[in-house]
């Protein structure tokens, strides 16, 4: 059963907070995808994710260029940047094992152009967004589709009270 929870990141240790257990919680195989706008902080929170992971966070950079970066850590971590990528014809010239985690956790950022490979796939979707009026705050919404991610979710409803 489809299911989503909205939290606010009112703060950096927020979202570092938030991240590390999201990344705490993640199964093998996870598939997280992680859509927003430029300057959202999906590429912050991956760091949090990655951090909870066992991943140091100064490890983790933006693969806009290299595509994807891989991260050994407790579970190993697939971060894909899909920005520059027009058509999902181009992921098709890859391996899938390219840039899908087979053991791990596979993390994209603007998945929008894979879509259409990932029909039937459990995924999470991490929608963040700028709060009105407040720079530094964010809106965060996981939406669970498949209702796989219940672990997952049920962690991370404690967060969706401020502190």
């Amino acid at each position: 059963m489809a299911r989503s929870l909205e939290l606010n990141l009112y703060s950096l240790a927020r979202t570092r907070e938030v991240g590390n257990a999201l990344g705490r919680r993640l199964p093998p195989q996870a598939l997280c995808l992680f859509f927003g706008e430029l300057a959202t902080g999906k590429t912050t929170f991956i760091k949090a994710v990655c951090e909870g992971l066992g991943i140091a966070p100064r490890h983790v950079i933006s693969p806009t260029y290299t595509l994807v970066n891989i991260y050994p850590g407790r579970l190993s971590v697939y971060h894909v940047d899909l920005f520059r990528i027009e058509q999902a014809d181009a992921l098709l010239e890859l391996d899938r094992a390219d840039w899908i985690n087979p053991e791990g956790v596979t993390l994209i950022e603007w998945p929008r152009v894979a879509l259409p490979l990932l029909d039937g796939e459990p995924f999470l979707e991490v929608h963040m967004a700028h709060a009105p009026a407040t720079p530094e705050r964010r809106e965060l919404r996981l939406h669970d589709p498949a209702g796989l991610y219940g672990g997952v979710m049920r962690e991370l409803e404690g967060y969706a009270q401020p502190a």
